[in-house]
């Protein structure tokens, strides 16, 4: 065989060889999981503001011990444009949340917060030094008051945004209030459950209306508006005719 053929071949079966190693090698660039929380509990008592009170377990995922550190939660108003005391179906706008009230503890241990906010959304900020041994658990609850509830006449409507840099094994969401439940997204059965993983939000929203009315597959107020509307024009096309 020439050996200029034989070269061929031979760079040939070296760069399948490559291919093939880098294939079944692990790519040293995905990120290590040191830690998870395990279980996420979160109240939310609604009345004109809302009440949360979150009970989060950290777990450590790795061989030593870990030290948590700073973590965040985030809280954003996302809301109908409103217009008077309306809102306008199908609009939509993002603002930061008023907070108030903030307290986070772990038994006895004070935890340490602070609250910043941006241009659309609220961050509170929370201290945990406390090392988690390794396979050990940490919890810890967080408590504030938060203008994270949309109030028109007959509904309000309060829309929840979860998520973590941190998958979330076991999340749980019950909320209360003294109207009734007219709408949840996704459907609830007495409360949200959910797995989330890292790097992902999901959303939770609930709508309340002071009228005894059975949940409803849209929210209440669309449904409000579009009734508003028909009877707008059943009462224009009369006028109009007589002119």
């Amino acid at each position: 065989m020439p050996v200029s053929e034989l070269s061929k071949r031979l760079g040939s079966t070296l760069i399948f060889a490559l291919i093939l190693l880098v294939a079944i090698i692990p790519s040293s660039s995905q990120p290590i999981k040191v830690e998870e929380i395990s279980k996420y509990s979160m109240e939310v008592t609604v009345t004109d503001s809302a009440h949360v009170r979150n009970e989060i377990t950290l777990r450590n995922l790795i061989d030593k011990p870990l030290v948590p550190g700073i973590g965040e939660i985030r809280l954003q108003k996302v809301h109908p444009v409103k217009l008077f005391i309306f809102y306008i179906p199908f609009t939509e706008e993002r603002e930061p949340v008023e907070v108030s009230e903030v307290k986070a503890y772990s038994g006895k241990t004070i935890i340490n917060t602070r609250v910043e906010q941006n241009s659309e959304y609220t961050s509170i900020y929370y201290e945990i030094w406390h090392p988690i041994e390794p396979g050990k658990e940490y919890t810890f609850t967080i408590e504030f008051d938060a203008d994270i509830v949309e109030k028109g006449l007959l509904f309000k409507t309060i829309k929840i945004p979860v998520g973590s840099d941190v998958d979330i094994r076991d999340l749980k969401i019950d909320i209360y209030s003294d109207w009734k439940l007219t709408y949840a997204e996704p459907k609830m059965e007495g409360s949200w459950s959910a797995a989330i993983p890292a790097n992902h939000i999901a959303f939770f929203t609930a709508e309340f209306s002071i009228i005894p009315l059975p949940e409803l597959p849209v929210q209440g107020y669309i449904l409000f508006w579009t009734l508003v509307i028909v009877l707008m024009v059943l009462v224009a096309i009369p006028i109009w005719r007589k002119r």
